[in-house]
């Protein structure tokens, strides 16, 4: 069982959502439906805000131990300091939506937002924060729907994987200009991508918007010279999870994966272990009773012994493990 020990608007308005959080170094971020960048402290002490005009927040992520990346329908990736005070920026060169980002080092991943259907329509992009005048890489024929997740390989450094909701993730190999070159392979879920990511340097899990959830193996694809990938499929998780939705996947300190999963009208908010002794399968529970009332979960932190959440009902909350 864990105990909520803090929980804070941070001095929002009325009918404020909470989209995301981020660590970043001693501190944290969220970002809300008023356009703004809020950090705080462990003890949710707001330290900073700032609204950047016409930015439209839709993406928070960590870039260093001082900094946080944020982008969104003005087609913009801002880099902010620990003060909320804004560090560089690179721009979309189309001026497109960002509706995702990930980070490694120098490099930044933005994907785009879908306008209308069609190949050239979406792209994900590849800056170098070094020289980002223009995108090192621009690849616009995988997708052909809305960028909902980027993630970087864990071990190889142009690993970059991509998930849509047009329902495919993305392998790219980042070294390669050319994107027929560069897509590696293909993974088809056959529904939109709410969230996906590695769970190994070999594994890749994949969470759809109707919460079918599936494990694939690349190594296996890769002996076997397919383009795709077998999966193992959860199907369904709502009835296995006994859950409404599923927030997403999250990593503890000792690398043990969890999904964070949540239930409006029990209003609970649930972390399920997800452990591979012999293969995957989900685990013992650890409960957050009360969560964010009625209202959805949008993405929580691990730390420790202690959660971060935030949610529609436009609150920071803080668990500890009893």
């Amino acid at each position: 069982m864990a105990k909520q020990v803090a929980a804070s608007n941070l001095s929002t308005g009325p009918d404020t959502y909470m989209y995301a959080l981020a660590h970043v170094g001693d501190y944290f971020a969220t970002i809300a439906s008023d356009d703004s960048l809020r950090i705080f402290d462990a003890s949710l002490r707001q330290l900073a805000v700032t609204q950047p005009r016409n930015a439209g927040l839709a993406c928070l992520e960590t870039y260093d131990n001082n900094t946080v990346l944020t982008a969104g329908r003005d087609g913009i990736v801002r880099r902010c300091d620990s003060r909320a005070k804004q560090v560089s920026q690179v721009s979309e060169p189309q001026g497109r939506s960002i509706s995702a980002l990930a980070c490694r080092e120098h490099l930044v991943a933005a994907g785009t937002e879908s306008t209308k259907e069609g190949l050239g329509d979406v792209s994900v992009l590849l800056y170098d924060l070094r020289n980002p005048a223009v995108p090192m890489r621009n690849y616009a024929e995988s997708h052909t729907d809305s960028i909902t997740q980027l993630a970087f390989h864990p071990v190889h450094p142009n690993g970059l994987l991509s998930g849509s909701t047009d329902g495919l993730v993305s392998l790219f190999d980042l070294g390669m200009a050319e994107e027929e070159d560069a897509l590696q392979q293909v993974l088809n879920p056959r529904s939109a991508v709410h969230c996906a990511g590695f769970l190994s340097p070999d594994e890749v899990y994949i969470l759809t918007t109707d919460e079918q959830f599936s494990i694939y193996s690349l190594a296996e694809a890769a002996v076997n010279g397919d383009a795709t990938a077998q999966a193992i499929d959860f199907g369904d998780v709502r009835s296995k999870l006994d859950c409404m939705y599923v927030i997403d996947l999250l990593k503890q300190a000792d690398g043990q994966p969890v999904v964070a999963h949540g239930h409006n009208e029990r209003q609970t908010l649930t972390l399920t272990q997800l452990g591979k002794p012999a293969s995957w399968a989900f685990g013992q529970s650890l409960q957050l009773p009360g969560a964010h009332g009625g209202e959805v979960v949008r993405d929580m932190l691990l730390t420790g012994d202690r959660a971060y959440s935030c949610g529609e009902d436009g609150h920071v909350r803080v668990w500890k493990w009893t």
